[in-house]
């Protein structure tokens, strides 16, 4: 699998990507509105991405998608990571974004997500996609609503952190585009 666009290159984590991985995951300002724990060391980040990509039960292997890693074009450096992935029991398909803070406001979240969102409902047909946004989270609710995506409801997410759900159809999307 691998996404291109003007500035991007996106495809699976390699080995390599492991400690900007791990950076990226480690900053708490990356990290404030996620609700998700960073890693305890590099090697537990490459112990993810070998499970990522070998996996069977996993996105890439079972439903070929995933979050992906997003590089420069131009330099090969890793800026973060952007995908569509799939729930197992609800099987809603969500977009998730996130990216190295030195690389904020660039537009490389919504650039990538607009990629991620033409495969998904392009390639895979996806009826609807979803992005959860922490309440607080300004600039990835800003991205969402650039893409098109229309705010759905309110939530506590795992009963705790405020949430947007913001909804993106296949009609919708179609719609926007031409």
């Amino acid at each position: 699998m691998l996404l291109e666009t003007e500035r991007l290159l996106l495809r699976p984590y390699s080995i390599q990507n492991a400690a900007a991985l791990y950076q990226l995951n480690n900053d708490t300002e990356v990290m404030k509105y996620t609700g998700d724990v960073g890693y305890a060391s590099i090697a537990d980040a490459e112990k993810y991405i070998k499970d990522y990509l070998l996996n069977p039960l996993g996105q890439l292997l079972k439903y070929n998608m995933g979050r992906l890693a997003v590089l420069d074009k131009d330099t090969g450096e890793f800026l973060g990571f952007c995908g569509i992935k799939t729930h197992e029991t609800s099987q809603i398909t969500d977009i998730g974004y996130r990216f190295m803070r030195e690389h904020w406001g660039k537009g490389y979240a919504t650039e990538a997500s607009e990629k991620v969102l033409e495969f998904g409902f392009e390639h895979h047909q996806k009826e609807q996609i979803i992005a959860h946004v922490h309440e607080h989270n300004y600039g990835s609710q800003r991205v969402a609503e650039k893409l098109g995506f229309h705010l759905d409801h309110r939530f506590l997410w795992d009963g705790l952190l405020p949430g947007r759900y913001y909804k993106l159809t296949r009609d919708a999307y179609y719609h926007q585009r031409n």
